[in-house]
């Protein structure tokens, strides 16, 4: 008699975010926070934070550990975030503890920062498995999706088994960063609103949702 073999998977846990500090945001005490303008200032335009008010966003992630043969032959990680229609999401590289005191520390994939890229299909895919579980979002809301990139957010990127395991094998908490901004500009700052965030991957079953408050309830660490 044989056993069958458990289908690869990532199992990933969302929690609020580990760190804090990192650009000088609290942490887990403050997931949401509404910023206007600020530095550091390197004059990049894709560093919106530099240029318009923004939605800074912020959560953590553990991965359990995972043996090579528990994971993927290869496979993209999927982020999704539903926000405001007149707002526009970005993210950061995903930190993996400080550099300093408001400074995060990039995880590395297969050599390079993990970076994303924007993808319609991803935010369809999440769509479609939050409508499977009866829910629905408000009128005013809808999901932003994005896969891995290479380091110049170009083009998609999937890691192999063997790239995974050696970041992630023996377990690993992150923390991750995205910043909402107005879709057309303008100068007011972005009242927080709650979010919802989808995580998974493009070669596993396995994907959560969770609810990123703009404030923490009492009694939650």
């Amino acid at each position: 008699m044989t056993t069958a073999q458990a289908e690869p998977d990532l199992i990933i846990r969302p929690c609020l975010p580990p760190f804090g500090g990192i650009f000088d945001l609290p942490g887990r005490e403050t997931p949401v926070a509404t910023h206007m303008p600020h530095g550091p200032f390197e004059n990049l335009e894709e560093h919106l934070h530099e240029h318009l008010p923004h939605l800074h966003i912020s959560y953590g992630f553990e991965i359990a550990q995972h043996e090579l043969e528990q994971l993927p032959e290869s496979t993209h990680l999927e982020v999704v975030m539903a926000v405001k229609k007149e707002h526009r999401v970005d993210c950061n590289p995903i930190f993996i503890n400080r550099k300093n005191a408001s400074e995060g520390e990039c995880l590395k994939i297969g050599g390079d920062d993990v970076h994303w890229i924007h993808s319609e299909e991803t935010a369809r895919k999440a769509t479609e498995l939050f409508a499977r579980t009866g829910r629905r979002l408000p009128d005013d809301m809808y999901f932003s999706g994005f896969l891995t990139s290479t380091p110049d957010e170009r083009e998609t990127r999937a890691y192999s088994r063997e790239e995974l395991h050696e970041a992630i094998g023996t377990g690993l908490l992150v923390e991750q960063h995205f910043q909402a901004t107005w879709l057309e500009p303008r100068e007011e700052p972005i009242d927080p609103y709650d979010v919802i965030i989808y995580l998974g991957s493009t070669d596993t079953r396995y994907h959560t949702f969770f609810r990123l408050p703009a404030i923490v309830p009492l009694g939650v660490s």
